[in-house]
């Protein structure tokens, strides 16, 4: 009861207006890992992926986790390339059982209330994150956010006529981009960016964060911690996951990086 009691509780918006909008970033956000570096790991343990991936998987998700992204944008591309040939309802049906294995458990609990709360106040919750449409939507409708596919802010793979994926990303929402592709989907929903918050960890969403009215930095990477303070910028840690030990299995791949033999 106790519990329960606890779990209602509120949290403080400083605009709590309905006219608002909450965009959430995905890896190290509302989840407390990189859902791509678990896919990278399963890729290798399956070995569909060599040691040249690994090692670059190793580069790049270190430079991120310090806050030097910049150019990961040029690798999310050539990794959609393995992809060439692959029905895209194949790819999303091996994401939900991905998610459902590995991710489900890895929701943030601090992000819980916060989502809560800004549905209280009937404000809408988008996902705006840089991974592709097929993860992007899939941990949309996990984690309780907006499913509709216009209303989830992320990078597309091309879709060709008969369902299949070409190899090439229509859309890239990551850094700079993300903001772009934000803006536009604020222009289609008559959506004042100053009235919005933003929720991230990365450094390399900077130019979002300074174009909502609320941006806030979620256990931020050194160069985003650095940054927030500066800007004095809201800081908050919500915590790890209770169940983030659980040993993966990494039956199934979803994400950057594969070079993935579909049937």
């Amino acid at each position: 009861e106790e519990e329960e009691e606890e779990e209602e509780k509120d949290v403080d918006l400083p605009y709590d207006r309905t006219d608002s909008v909450a965009f959430f970033d995905l890896d190290h956000t509302v989840v407390d890992t990189n859902s791509s570096w678990l896919w990278v790991q399963h890729e290798v343990n399956s070995g569909r992926v060599g040691a040249h991936m690994i090692l670059t998987a190793i580069y790049w998700f270190g430079r991120y986790a310090l806050g030097y992204g910049a150019g990961a944008e040029r690798a999310g591309a050539e990794a959609a390339e393995t992809y060439k040939g692959v029905h895209s309802d194949k790819l999303r049906g091996d994401v939900e059982t991905f998610f459902n294995e590995e991710m489900k458990h890895r929701i943030r609990p601090g992000c819980v209330p916060v989502l809560r709360a800004h549905k209280r106040r009937s404000q809408r919750v988008i996902m705006c994150t840089s991974t592709w449409q097929h993860p992007a939507e899939t941990a949309a409708k996990m984690f309780g956010f907006e499913t509709k596919a216009d209303d989830v802010i992320c990078s597309h793979m091309q879709v060709d006529e008969e369902g299949v994926l070409n190899g090439k990303l229509t859309k890239i929402a990551y850094g700079d981009e993300k903001y772009e592709r934000t803006k536009e989907w604020a222009m289609k929903n008559n959506v004042d960016l100053k009235k919005c918050y933003f929720y991230t960890d990365s450094y390399s969403d900077v130019k979002l964060m300074e174009n909502v009215g609320y941006p806030v930095a979620v256990n931020p990477d050194p160069r985003l911690l650095k940054h927030a303070e500066s800007r004095g910028w809201e800081i908050v840690d919500w915590g790890l996951a209770p169940q983030r030990a659980k040993k993966p299995r990494y039956h199934y791949g979803c994400l950057n990086g594969a070079r993935q033999s579909y049937a």
